[in-house]
């Protein structure tokens, strides 16, 4: 009678044991369920707050000054990617994190239209030649540009491609 009393303690034991790593199984997997969501809902804002950068000049006239800040938020992208040039041709369908800054429209050198490409002295000067534009009775006034077109790459989620042109 000692005997199976013993081995009813050492059953009741082993079974507590069981659901003490059950519970902490389902505990475990809860709580990585819960990081990965938490993880994932980080990763997107960071990646709406990085669009928004570029999309808040969609729709308005915007200037030389505009044109530079855009350039150089995809210098500093295209940098901390280690990210040298553009790898493929096809905008719509990359699946880099590369951001390409192009200015299009009369008088634009096909050469020199990927303004992420430009040093801080080509930048200056593109600012000091195309801040103003002479009108018939000589006045200046100052010359605008609109952003045509924004690509966001559908495998990244990140704004990878934007058209500038000017009014």
């Amino acid at each position: 009678m000692e005997n199976a009393s013993k081995a009813l303690i050492m059953a009741a034991s082993i079974l507590l044991g069981l659901m003490i790593v059950s519970v902490g199984t389902v505990l475990f997997n809860s709580f990585g369920g819960f990081s990965k969501n938490i993880t994932e809902e980080i990763a997107k804002k960071q990646i709406a707050e990085f669009n928004a950068q570029f999309q808040k000049y969609e729709g308005k006239k915007i200037t030389t000054h505009d044109i530079v800040t855009l350039a150089n938020l995809a210098q500093k992208n295209n940098k901390e990617y280690e990210l040298e040039e553009k790898q493929k041709s096809n905008k719509e369908e990359e699946n880099t994190n590369y951001v390409q800054i192009q200015l299009s429209g009369e008088g634009s050198d096909p050469k020199n239209k990927n303004l992420e490409g430009w040093d801080e002295n080509k930048l200056t000067r593109f600012i000091e030649n195309n801040n103003m534009i002479k009108k018939d009775d000589n006045t200046l006034e100052v010359k605008y540009y609109y952003i045509s077109q924004i690509v966001v790459s559908p495998l990244t989620g990140r704004v990878t491609y934007v058209e500038i042109k000017p009014i």
